[in-house]
């Protein structure tokens, strides 16, 4: 199986998390590749550039939390933000201002963007040093070489080295950093009408500044060579034409499924490692139920795969504490159809797509997206999903107690909603896998990992403190011990750490 290939939901995904246009990731890569070309690079370098340029905002989803309590609206945030000169504050003001809060009264959109303008300064160099962390773990865990690690961690810096988080200016900047920004910057604009002519105007004004006055040159200097491949309407094809030799293979995509559950559940703090639970109790259980290997198999990565779309709704509405209204909830059923999309798209994937998305199909029709009686490993699936998210928190409620769990499931089997084997199954599953607990990991004492899963959960210092009763200083004095063990700097990253490990 081919990497390029297996990249692509990942791509898709992390497109509508980091509210980019569709496909603007391959365009992306395909624009950067051809850039590469151009400029002399290696057929090495132009493989980084196009597996960079298909993740490059591979760690948008661990800042989702942080930026729905920024704004209100991670998703509306970015589409805001996107194509605005982020050195700018007289730009950032304007683009906050046309896209913050739209439809809200003309008052309390006045006060979102004054509140976001005074907070902005201090949250942004965190968050995308965050995103740029988070990226790089993923990208090595997908095997990506370390020259694409470094230009996803440079994602955010610019040729001025006004960007975030380090300020980094070239020539100190990698040469891809420079590439994928010009590539990524003229993705955004293909799809719209006169996008091309607006995007090549724009880089013409930023050069020097924002972009690499050498890569805006030898874009315009190839302007039909480097962009037709990516003018299409579906770039999918070409992009695997492009890809430069030797192609990168993978042997078994359970890596990727695993690097994409991670994508999704770093998505909000209510559903850390969920995907990975899920994905066990699934596949315990269709072992128990004695469904042929195949299916077993297919289940675990479906368990993987199934929340994907989860990235392509705002946190909030994941996150809300009260009831969704008519429209929130078209949002919220829509999703599984987003997770099946983007895995239909990529062969590998393409037989999984719906499996992964028949978790919130019910035996009686009354489950979404279809509203159809789930198959035997669908049905498998829905009731893990049901019985892990039952022993999460949520906004609205807490996490349920193991019996409360088992409770609900059980009722739900016997209103006729979820098939009772496949609930007995998974309740046997589920109460081997919490009588099993590991040793804690990298020296941590039983403190810090109390600390650590509130930390992960999104709690401020003041807020641990509260919940743990100790001092402020006590957490700040947990959270440096906790960094220095994980080897990390941010929330992001020591979230993903606990979901890798289980410890949530």
């Amino acid at each position: 199986m081919r990497l390029a290939e297996l990249l692509c939901p990942l791509a898709a995904a992390a497109d509508a998390g980091a509210a980019l246009p569709p496909d603007t990731a391959q365009r992306t890569a395909l624009v950067a590749v051809g850039l590469g070309r151009v400029l002399g690079f290696s057929p090495g370098a132009r493989s980084d550039l196009l597996y960079a340029g298909l993740v490059r905002h591979l760690g948008c989803s661990a800042t989702a939390h942080e930026e729905t309590r920024l704004m209100g609206d991670e998703l509306e945030l970015r589409g805001s933000m996107n194509a605005v000169d982020k050195a700018s504050p007289l730009a950032m003001l304007g683009g906050a201002a046309r896209g913050f809060a739209r439809g809200r009264p003309r008052l309390e959109r006045a006060r979102t963007v004054a509140a976001f303008m005074v907070r902005a300064p201090a949250a942004v160099p965190r968050i995308f040093a965050a995103r740029c962390e988070v990226s790089a773990v993923l990208g090595r865990r997908l095997g990506l070489s370390e020259a694409a690690v470094r230009a996803l961690d440079e994602a955010y810096e610019r040729y001025d080295g006004k960007g975030v988080p380090r300020h980094t200016r070239a020539p100190a900047l990698s040469p891809l950093t420079g590439v994928l920004a010009v590539a990524e910057w003229v993705a955004m604009f293909l799809p719209l009408p006169g996008g091309e002519a607006l995007a090549l105007e724009a880089l013409a004004k930023r050069a020097g500044a924002e972009f690499d006055p050498e890569v805006v040159r030898a874009l315009d200097g190839a302007r039909d060579e480097v962009l037709a491949p990516a003018r299409s309407d579906a770039p999918l094809a070409a992009l695997l034409d492009a890809e430069p030799l030797p192609r990168r293979h993978v042997d078994d995509l359970r890596a990727v499924a695993q690097v994409l559950a991670d994508f999704a559940d770093l998505k909000s703090t209510f559903t850390l490692g969920h995907s990975r639970r899920v994905a066990t109790l699934a596949r315990d259980a269709a072992k128990a139920l004695g469904l042929p290997a195949a299916e077993v198999e297919a289940v675990e990565v479906a368990g993987w795969l199934h929340d994907l779309g989860r990235v392509s709704v705002s946190n909030a509405i994941w996150d809300k504490p009260g009831p969704l209204d008519v429209g929130e909830w078209d949002k919220v059923r829509a999703h599984p159809q987003f997770t099946e999309r983007v895995l239909r798209a990529a062969a590998p994937f393409a037989e999984l797509g719906r499996l992964a998305s028949a978790d919130h199909e019910r035996m009686d029709g009354a489950g979404y997206p279809r509203g159809a009686t789930p198959s035997g490993a669908a049905r498998v699936l829905a009731a893990a999903d049901l019985v892990q998210a039952l022993a999460e928190p949520r906004p609205h409620r807490p996490a349920h107690t193991a019996e409360s769990a088992a409770a609900i499931a059980v009722e739900e089997a016997h209103a006729g909603r979820l098939d009772r084997a496949a609930v007995n199954a998974v309740l046997d599953a589920a109460g081997a896998l919490t009588s099993a607990r590991a040793a804690a990991p990298r020296g941590l004492t039983e403190r810090e990992l109390e600390v650590l899963r509130l930390l992960a959960r999104g709690q401020v210092d003041k807020e641990i403190a509260l919940s743990l009763r100790i001092s402020h200083r006590t957490v700040h004095h947990h959270n440096q011990s906790i960094f220095a063990k994980l080897g990390v700097t941010t929330r992001g990253a020591a979230a993903l750490f606990a979901m890798e490990e289980g410890l949530l």
